[in-house]
């Protein structure tokens, strides 16, 4: 089949099939990305009103009895985690003050000079965890993020690479040069 206008041959279906999946794919690959960062994860806020309470104490109860982890619910426990820390870090002080008062008045006293720094320390530790494990949500999250975009990548190379290896076969069927079988010329 040639085309009318130069006598050139017309280029095939595939042609136009291995660009319309690399056109595909660049459309998969920026819907996928500009959709990623959209839809991540808002903050829980459950102290904003008492609506939001209400709204983030469901999303917290669905977290809390989902026993098979089919949605993640880091962001919304964590408020609640960290408020539990934080009584943990004030109660545990004062319980050990009121244990320590109640063996003698030195332990009091000097359970009562530790009190202070290990509440601060406990809840430093409660914090510094809690955003440990929402930058490795984070991280997780973009991490599939990657790998999808490396299927859809994977794919798209495989899909040029069977032309390409059709196209150097055909290169390497094509004789450039001839042998003669008679001797050198002088």
């Amino acid at each position: 089949m040639t085309d009318e206008s130069n006598g050139v041959p017309a280029p095939d279906s595939d042609d136009y099939d291995t660009e319309s999946r690399w056109i595909a794919w660049k459309e998969s690959a920026s819907r996928r990305f500009s959709r990623s960062t959209v839809t991540e994860e808002e903050p829980a806020e459950p102290f904003e009103s008492p609506r939001a309470f209400g709204k983030w104490s469901v999303e917290a109860a669905r977290g809390l009895l989902d026993v098979q982890f089919h949605r993640p619910a880091t962001r919304t426990l964590l408020p609640l985690a960290y408020m539990l820390g934080l009584a943990f870090a004030v109660a545990l002080p004062i319980a050990l003050i009121v244990l320590m008062w109640q063996v003698s008045a030195v332990l009091g006293v000097l359970a009562a000079l530790v009190a202070v720094p290990l509440g601060l320390t406990i809840a430093a530790v409660v914090r510094l965890l809690l955003e440990f494990l929402v930058n490795a949500s984070r991280l997780a999250t973009r991490v599939e993020h990657i790998s999808e975009l490396a299927d859809d990548l994977f794919q798209a190379l495989s899909d040029v690479a069977e032309p390409v290896n059709q196209l150097s076969e055909d290169v390497r069927a094509v004789q450039f040069w001839r042998f003669r079988k008679g001797g050198s010329r002088k």
